[in-house]
């Protein structure tokens, strides 16, 4: 795995702690509405890892998978 894709992989799971943690900040009053919203629309763009319905026509996940094809593709080249 190249550092860049390890730090882009590493950087969608700060995200998602980060998220976590910021909706936990939320007081209970607002926080229904905060994951109905914003909460749901950036956890849905990270990865399917989620309770929601749909998804994001291009999250982080499907980037990091998109990668390691066109890594996978590259190899089997340089094995040819």
């Amino acid at each position: 795995m190249s550092n860049d894709k390890y730090r882009f992989e590493e950087i969608k799971d700060q995200i998602k702690e980060l998220l976590e943690e910021a909706i936990s900040l939320v007081p209970s009053a607002e926080r229904d509405r905060a994951e109905s919203y914003w909460f749901a629309e950036i956890l849905i763009a990270l990865d399917e890892d989620h309770d929601y319905l749909g998804g994001s026509m291009c999250s982080m996940q499907d980037t990091i998978n998109e990668w390691n094809d066109y890594d996978d593709e590259e190899e089997e080249e340089d094995e040819d």
